[in-house]
């Protein structure tokens, strides 16, 4: 450690500003005796915005540079492919590490570093933020105290849903290999597990269901464990991208049983009594139902008290990351053996290796990256080609004999039309970010055409006026540079659609949405990448077109699309309104067509153009919701709710929030949420009439392809209106969404 002494705070480095790092600064800043001296991110604009959030003043780009801040402690907050390396470096730099799960990826790395660190003294820990958890926390306290007896057994069951499955996104860390996912998800409980019985003596692993993502590249979605340790055994049901989530562990003794629900933060527990087996089972039903009925209680209460100003956050993950980060530091201020140690910490990863040592490794062909080499005559570059209406647009843009540039910003697990383009030589890859101008500049360079899918963003308004907003402006001065048309792909988002827009049909050549400070931020990105692009075609002579496209449906993305209501759950959608009035739909590939038309079309005269993207399908989404029921077999439902009714909820939200003390909270928009309803219908005349456009919009074969059912198959809810038989075929994806609305 560095020359601190017990009497100045424990100075503290951030390695990694993503997400995870957020936690890591708000429960350091309430941690005495810490100080978060600097934040370290190759990604400075990052660094510097968590700086500039938190109230950190340094910020560097690498651990080298760190060497020379007196640092105690490094909080490794980065992809676990990272983790050997940056602790390495951390120790050889000799500054301690408090290193996110897991601590490295096998347990011979493991054993080194922690050898390492224990020759120079140095502090090395994980962070097993769900040995945290207040239910488990506490069922760990009873077990100890002897309520159950001798324990025997531990029973879990983690069942959760997987966001990026949902969405598409195949490139995260967890799904480049099969057994990533138990090293990114199963860590948790293994932890768990651990703490309760130790070290791991034996395990065998059941296989329950595999899909392949890509091809080649195999996800093990549910996963089945039968295990020995030093102190009782443990069986495990793991199961990923689920729709329902289910987190329980259940501790089994001689003399009773404990169950946490992780999920929602309850505990309840059964024991032996003296009486009689008819009371008995009274009161073990009595007994478990108070507790569940205590535990519900206490979470409702901290949540109150929260959103009230009158508590501390307790909600179980935060208050688990909080607890294992204070714990730590505690531990190292107070000379006391670290919480998840590096032993610890070796032992867990014991755990995940032998979970997956009979499981093979994923067949993926490893996709090295041809040179792009320049550009051909006619190049047309897209930016956002391997998302859900992008490796769409490329298919059809390589159908109709375009010589395209990809930009993407990594090379691994992209969509296969992606993939044998390249290996073709039909697709130029070609490296960039949004965020980077240079690289924009580059990427663009000999293009005639440039399409824009990605969006940027982010959970900040200077998140969108980096990428969105400034990412956009750059790549449009790289087509002025470069004389190239700019088909810019915005959303209906970026238009006012309440009941009083004033017209009941809008046509394409209409203007965003003059109070664009109204709108939240997607939309408000979008009406000011517009403006920005309007004003460079005027000013500078961009050769620019916009299109629009409304409510996106598609087969292979999730259920869940805002342009139909607001989904409080996954199966519960509110309407914006009753939910009567058909939407603005219209299906992934013809708007992929329709894209294709704007990028090929030859002449300057769609220069300046707007081409609004919707069909002419009368479907509200109620029956949207109710079609997807049907097909899916979810338990979907849809509850219309008066726009007067959401309003008013919203703003008594937005009254408690103040009254809380929240000073962040905005006063809801009554403009925006009137605009999500979709009230006025689209001409879409422009896209027809002038591009020769022509969607799917016979309403059967438009719900066949919006669900990804088999042509002609009609719906349960379609038989009950016209008395045909179904042919109950099972669905062999989820329908829809993109994020254009």
């Amino acid at each position: 450690m560095s020359s601190s002494s017990p009497a100045s705070p424990t100075r503290v480095a951030i390695v990694g500003t993503g997400f995870i790092a957020d936690f890591h600064l708000e429960i350091l800043r309430d941690t005495p005796d810490v100080e978060v001296v600097a934040l370290c991110d190759p990604v400075l604009h990052r660094a510097e915005s968590a700086a500039k959030r938190f109230g950190v003043s340094k910020v560097v780009a690498s651990i080298g540079e760190l060497a020379g801040l007196d640092i105690d402690v490094c909080h490794l907050t980065v992809p676990p492919d990272l983790h050997a390396r940056l602790v390495r470096e951390c120790l050889d730099a000799n500054m301690g590490v408090f290193c996110e799960k897991p601590l490295v990826l096998t347990t011979k790395e493991s054993r080194e570093l922690d050898e390492l660190a224990r020759s120079k003294n140095l502090p090395l820990a994980a962070n097993h933020n769900a040995v945290f958890h207040p239910a488990f926390a506490e069922l760990k306290r009873r077990v100890e105290a002897g309520e159950i007896g001798k324990l025997e057994h531990v029973r879990v069951t983690l069942s959760v849903p997987l966001r990026q499955l949902d969405a598409g996104d195949y490139s995260h860390w967890m799904f480049r290999e099969p057994q990533n996912i138990v090293f990114e998800q199963a860590v948790h409980p293994f932890s768990q597990i651990h703490a309760l019985i130790g070290k791991l003596e034996s395990c065998t692993t059941t296989l329950l269901g595999t899909r392949e993502l890509f091809p080649g590249q195999i996800f093990h979605e549910r996963w089945q464990l039968a295990a020995k340790a030093e102190h009782g055994t443990a069986e495990l049901h793991l199961a990923f991208g689920r729709s329902f989530t289910r987190n329980t562990l259940e501790v089994l003794g001689s003399d009773g049983s404990l169950e946490a629900d992780l999920f929602h933060d309850h505990l309840a527990g059964e024991a032996k009594t003296q009486w009689l087996d008819f009371w008995n089972s009274f009161l073990a039903g009595w007994r478990r139902g108070a507790q569940l009925r205590k535990s519900a209680k206490t979470v409702l209460t901290n949540y109150l008290k929260l959103t009230l100003g009158m508590g501390r956050r307790e909600d179980s993950f935060f208050a688990g990351m909080r607890g294992s980060i204070q714990a730590f530091h505690k531990a190292l201020r107070d000379g006391q053996a670290l919480p998840a140690d590096g032993k610890a910490a070796t032992e867990v990863i014991e755990w995940c290796e032998a979970a997956v040592r009979n499981v093979e490794a994923s067949k993926m062909e490893v996709f090295e990256a041809p040179e792009p080499g320049e550009p051909r005559d006619g190049e047309v570059v897209v930016i956002g080609g391997t998302g859900f209406i992008g490796k769409r647009t490329i298919a059809a843009l390589l159908a109709a004999g375009a010589p395209v540039t990809c930009v993407v910003r990594r090379t691994h697990s992209l969509p296969p039309i992606v993939v044998e383009g390249a290996k073709s030589g039909k697709i130029r890859l070609v490296r960039g970010d949004l965020e980077n101008a240079e690289s924009m500049a580059q990427a663009v360079r000999g293009a005639s055409v440039v399409l824009q899918l990605a969006t940027g963003g982010g959970s900040r308004w200077e998140d969108f006026e980096r990428s969105m907003i400034g990412g956009t402006s750059a790549v449009a001065d790289a087509c002025i540079a470069e004389d190239a048309r700019l088909v810019f792909v915005s959303s209906t988002a970026a238009l006012y659609l309440g009941h009083d827009c004033g017209t009941d049909l809008v046509e394409d050549n209409v203007g965003p949405d003059p109070q664009p400070s109204k709108r939240p931020l997607y939309a408000r990105g979008k009406i000011a990448a517009e403006n920005a692009l309007g004003k460079m075609a005027k000013d500078k002579g961009l050769k620019l077109v916009i299109a629009r496209p409304g409510v996106v449906l598609g087969p292979d993305t999730p259920l869940q699309h805002s342009g139909l209501g607001l989904w409080v759950r996954d199966n519960h959608c509110v309407g914006w309104g009753v939910g009567e009035h058909p939407l603005p739909l219209v299906l992934a590939d013809d708007v992929a067509d329709a894209l294709t038309s704007m990028v090929v079309h030859k002449g300057d005269d769609i220069h300046g153009k707007s081409f609004n993207l919707c069909v002419r399908t009368p479907i509200s989404g109620r029956e949207m919701v109710e079609e997807m029921r049907a097909f899916t077999k979810r338990d979907l439902h849809f509850h219309a709710r008066p726009m007067v009714r959401s309003q008013i909820m919203e703003i008594g939200k937005w009254i408690v929030k103040k009254v809380g003390g929240r000073k962040d909270a905005e006063f809801p928009s009554w403009r925006d949420l009137k605009s999500r309803a979709l009230v006025p219908a689209f001409s879409a005349r422009a896209a027809r009439e002038f591009l020769g456009w022509k969607p799917v919009e016979e309403r059967e074969a438009f719900l066949d392809g919006a669900l990804g059912r088999k042509a002609g198959a009609e719906s349960e809810s379609s038989n009950a209106t016209n008395g045909s038989a179904s042919t109950g075929d099972e669905p062999k994806s989820s329908p829809i969404v993109s994020s254009s609305h």
